[in-house]
């Protein structure tokens, strides 16, 4: 009789120690579970001190935070991922969870926002993407590219430099070789002003135009500014003849992978940190026009209207295939100037 209570004892305390364990190991499945973590990487081809690193750096953080840690990303700036054409193809395949990047090749809608005065400023931009229009055109080049387009930061306006001219019209241009990116829009648009495009890696810009292989070239203050073309040019043009963007894109399949919640959580969170990029970006902006004008650059405002005037069809071949049939009408309607 006390041998089978000293069985009946070690069976009840068997069963207890496994329902215990069976408990614990529920508990502790439930909490793994409730506190597994989304760990991704991000890349960008700009140095690390540029605001768009540290503005991604704080939108990261943010994100974290604000998802109490469920998502977990790290961003690798200034190429340390491979390149532009490298980092889209990680967000492709996985390899990257984010990517911001600027024209995405074989995406024509992407290389379309770099069309001649496609936007009035950046409050047309704003009006025009973080609307139905830019919902659009974020599918359209979803459906293309493969990646989820979280969406849109600004870049900046693009400026022509020559040395020793005065350029006040698109007639002061004509026969001027001006180095362009190897893109139709660019040639078409400096063809359109009448100067000779000239296709030319930017890495042989600076060379170019100290031998004298090219007359002038276009780009964006902080790459005259950073590039020390103050020292091969005199002279600032401000046509203002682009302001493309960049894009905040995403591994579609993460993407979907993700609850409602932590959808709006990004697009959030992004929504706040491409505003601070915009701020910061604009007075760095300010920094390089000061520093161009310390080495003895000049500034001229063109006849902008003539600018306009001229490049007024090179949308034409391009535009309708690239956003859309009349969605390039859709935009300019969004002008206050009319």
């Amino acid at each position: 009789m006390k041998s089978f209570k000293t069985i009946s004892i070690f069976i009840a305390s068997v069963m207890l120690l496994l329902l215990t364990a069976c408990g614990s190991n529920s508990a502790n499945g439930g909490s793994k579970e409730k506190s597994k973590v989304l760990k991704m990487k991000s890349a960008d081809v700009v140095s690390a001190k540029s605001p768009y690193s540290t503005g991604m750096d704080e939108f990261f953080s943010n994100l974290k935070k604000d998802t109490n840690g469920k998502i977990d990303v790290k961003h690798f700036p200034a190429g340390q991922l491979g390149n532009e054409a490298e980092i889209i193809e990680g967000v492709k395949l996985g390899t990257l969870g984010f990517a911001l990047t600027g024209s995405i090749p074989d995406v024509p809608a992407t290389q379309a926002m770099s069309l001649p005065y496609l936007f009035e400023d950046s409050d047309h931009m704003h009006r025009v993407l973080d609307g139905e229009i830019g919902k659009k055109l974020g599918k359209r080049i979803e459906e293309k590219a493969g990646v989820k387009v979280i969406g849109y930061v600004y870049f900046a306006p693009r400026v022509l430099t020559v040395k020793g001219k005065n350029i006040k019209t698109p007639e002061d241009l004509k026969g001027l070789k001006i180095r362009v990116p190897n893109n139709q829009i660019s040639i078409a648009t400096w063809k359109a002003l009448g100067a000779s495009p000239t296709p030319m890696a930017f890495t042989e810009v600076f060379s170019g135009l100290q031998q004298g292989v090219i007359d002038g070239q276009e780009n964006p203050y902080e790459l005259i500014a950073s590039s020390s073309l103050y020292e091969v040019q005199d002279t600032v043009i401000e046509t203002y003849h682009a302001m493309p963007v960049r894009y905040l894109i995403m591994n579609k399949k993460t993407y979907d992978s993700l609850s409602k919640e932590e959808k709006d959580t990004i697009e959030k969170d992004w929504a706040t940190a491409s505003k601070a990029i915009e701020k910061k970006y604009k007075e760095e902006e300010a920094k390089y026009i000061q520093t161009l004008k310390e080495h003895g650059m000049k500034f001229i405002k063109p006849d902008i209207q003539a600018f306009k005037e001229a490049t007024k069809d090179v949308w034409k071949d391009i535009a309708p295939e690239a956003f859309g049939d009349g969605v390039y009408e859709e935009i300019q309607a969004l002008r206050k100037e009319k």
